[in-house]
């Protein structure tokens, strides 16, 4: 060893590592001058090109519809008057050397407005003409209107437009304003005889200041808009360079003389991150900067008056550059766990389309009004990112959603590198064969688990369906829960179970647990009936209160009903066992055993935990119950894991739904009542008991499947647990 170089330190060979696969990235990425011009020079050259091409035309198309005469049928006795009224009030001068008009229908016209007059008062054929698109208004004058502006009385006028046609729209502006000017004039002409001073018609007279500075005015403008353009700038920029380093390698046969390199996977994965990264931030800095210069001159010029110009100063730029990082690493993860999980780029490809779908509702929201970023939303990805930026532009950012904003950023990004880092583990992911020949409706062969995919597969599936089968349930709540579990929940499960010819007994759990494993199913019964305690106090801290008219309150409301007109009995079956037999067979059977896959590792197996308490969470739709649900859902996950069968999670659930539901039910009036009650004086006191049953129970699981787990001492590996 004297003789020989000393080795650096594990962590230090590591990042070596991860720095050279990184640079070895860049470099391919640097050397392939379509996809560098396309990435990064291209967007910077567009801008510039569409602000100075759409800037002029949108001006210069407003103008000339401005000065375009619009077409005005009317009709009606008093037309017109009507017309006389408000051609005097906007007067125009005499085309030189035109003719004098000889048509004794023909009346004279405003500015930029040509009166066409219907040679009928057919009130169809003035509709239809206007539908037609061959005139731009329509004004009925009734009978009368000429008398009542005699006697100092009120006239009224009918118009009609098209709001659908930029011509009629126009008109309409231009009519209104002539026929503002008529009413000013006939007003003052009315003053004029009475005697009465200006002043008369106005008593009160109001002063409106608008305190806001011109840049938060702008920033109040576009403020939505480029936080938009942001989030999208960068899930795009990220996601070609991601398809590049893996299905790209895939296509082009290097992956597996890169994956002979004396380096681990990690290494690897994390290298093509950081290269990915480095593009996606320089791409999205370059396109954010362009967009910075060119987007107030467009947007002013596409608004409805003077917008003051868009000024973006360095706290603002630098809060920016600080979110910038963490979102972009997310996109970057998430590209690249697609890219790992594509056979090639064109299907790599095919991916942008749902992960854009996916990500454009998270980002929409910032259009809504009156959104403010509360804590709960500084937790959600992409929604905390969108607001907080409006917010940024604006200069009402406050610190702790600031830390909540930026800390679960990094948390959601580092998860989905972890992801990404497991998907490039798993040979079946990385080394995915061709699709079949076969017919595109003939069964695959059959498999011993689901894969991944499949899982996810019907997560989407059932998910949707539970969405678009809202309109079509039952009325009854009973009867809703009972068809939504058997249709929507079991059966495209069982369905996909059947077409994939899975092994039942393995991917559902259906073994019974190892003797040893029996005392974890006794420890299960106290769990079950503790846990509703922690996840309504859990429920609490995350949500707060509810608002009464939020559909969560209806669902609610909707549950006391029918607590109140049925037996015990009957709740327990449909509220507590059906949803549990359902929900674990779906959860923690299929979708659990194939995000595992069919040889679990521990990284396997902890990632298909927080996987499928995700899925289980979302899948619950109501937002206010997800932190409740992802903890229950994680819990009865790591005891599938444990024991290795469906029996004690179902027991679990059961208990745990039961607890609930003969609480609501009975619970009025009596100690437990105190139990669910947060604002009684002694709930700490029984909150500190569930919460310390909920952890003997687990410790007891695990002390009970010590030797069962597949990480335990019988497989000769130390005991870590899941």
């Amino acid at each position: 060893m004297s003789g020989g170089p000393s080795k650096a330190p594990g962590w230090a060979r590591r990042w070596a590592t991860i720095r050279l696969v990184a640079t070895k990235e860049l470099i391919e990425s640097l050397r392939d001058r379509r996809t560098l011009f396309v990435a990064l020079i291209l967007p910077v050259l567009i801008y510039p090109i569409v602000t100075l091409g759409l800037g002029p035309v949108i001006s210069m198309q407003k103008r000339k519809l401005a000065e375009t005469s619009q077409k005005v049928a009317m009709t009606g006795p008093g037309a017109d008057r009507a017309w006389e009224l408000v051609s005097v009030a906007r007067p125009v001068p005499p085309t030189p050397g035109a003719a004098p008009a000889t048509d004794p229908n023909a009346a004279p016209e405003t500015k930029a407005l040509a009166l066409e007059r219907v040679a009928s008062p057919d009130a169809a054929a003035a509709r239809s003409d206007l539908s037609a698109g061959r005139v731009q208004l329509w004004v009925d004058a009734p009978a009368g209107f000429g008398e009542a502006l005699a006697v100092e009385g009120t006239a009224n006028l009918t118009v009609r437009y098209d709001a659908s046609d930029d011509r009629s729209l126009e008109a309409w502006a231009k009519w209104r304003d002539a026929t503002e000017a008529a009413a000013k004039t006939e007003l003052q002409a009315r003053l004029d005889r009475k005697g009465l001073p200006e002043a008369w018609r106005n008593p009160l007279h109001l002063d409106a200041e608008n305190i806001a500075p011109p840049e938060q005015t702008s920033a109040y403008v576009f403020g939505r808009v480029l936080a938009l353009l942001l989030v999208l700038m960068t899930l795009t920029s990220s996601f070609y360079p991601a398809v590049d380093a893996v299905a790209g390698e895939k296509e082009r046969g290097t992956m597996e003389t890169l994956l002979v390199a004396p380096c681990g996977r990690t290494e690897l994965v994390l290298g093509k991150f950081a290269a990915v990264l480095a593009v996606t931030l320089a791409a999205a800095l370059l396109n954010l900067g362009s967009l910075a210069l060119t987007s107030g001159p467009l947007l002013s010029a596409m608004g409805p008056g003077r917008i003051p110009p868009l000024q973006i100063t360095w706290p603002v730029v630098g809060g920016i550059l600080m979110l910038l990082v963490p979102m972009a690493a997310l996109f970057s993860a998430v590209s690249l766990s697609l890219s790992t999980l594509a056979r090639s780029v064109k299907e790599a490809q095919h991916y942008l389309s749902p992960l854009v779908m996916l990500v454009m509702p998270l980002a929409m929201v910032v259009i809504l009004p009156n959104l403010p970023l509360t804590k709960t939303l500084a937790a959600v990805p992409v929604t905390n990112a969108v607001l907080y930026f409006r917010d940024l532009m604006l200069g009402r950012t406050e610190w702790v959603t600031t830390v909540i904003v930026m800390a679960s950023t990094f948390g959601f990004a580092a998860l989905a590198i972890w992801a990404s880092v497991l998907l490039f583990l798993r040979e079946e992911t990385l080394f995915r064969g061709p699709e079949g020949t076969g017919g595109a409706i003939r069964r695959p062969a059959g498999k011993p688990v689901p894969s991944s995919a499949s899982a996810v597969l019907l997560f989407a599936a059932s998910l949707a369906a539970l969405w678009y089968a809202q309109g079509v349930m039952p009325k009854d709540i009973g009867a809703s829960v009972l068809v939504q579990q058997l249709t929507l929940v079991l059966g495209p499960c069982l369905l996909l179970a059947w077409w994939l010819r899975v092994d039942v007994a393995r991917t559902f759990r259906l073994g019974r647990p190892s003797r040893p494993a029996w005392i974890a199913v006794a420890a299960v019964v106290p769990l079950g009936l503790a846990l509703p305690v922690v996840g309504l106090a859990i429920q609490r801290a995350v949500v707060g209160e509810i608002a009464p008219d939020a559909a969560f309150q209806q669902l609610e409301h909707a549950m006391h009903a029918l607590l109140e007109g049925s037996s015990g009995l009957r709740l327990v079956a449909l509220l507590a066992v059906l949803p549990a037999l359902c929900e674990e067979l779906v959860f923690r059977g299929f979708v659990l055993t194939g995000l595992a896959g069919g040889a679990p590792t521990a990284r396997s197996r902890a990632s298909a935990l927080v996987l499928s308490a995700v899925f289980f969470a979302v899948f619950h739709v109501y937002p206010e119950k997800w932190a409740n649900t992802f903890v229950v859902g994680a819990v009865f996950a790591w005891i599938a894991l444990r024991t290795g069968s469906l029996l004690p999670t179902l027991i679990a659930h059961s208990i745990h739904n039961a607890t609930a539901v003969l609480a609501g039910k009975y619970g009025q009036g009596t100690w437990i009542e105190q139990v669910y009650d947060a604002k009684h004086p002694n709930q700490g006191s029984w909150l500190s008991g569930a919460c310390a049953i909920c952890v003997a129970s687990i410790l007891v699981i695990r002390w009970a499947t010590r030797r069962t787990h597949p990480d335990g001492p019988a497989s000769g590996t130390a005991a870590r647990g899941t």
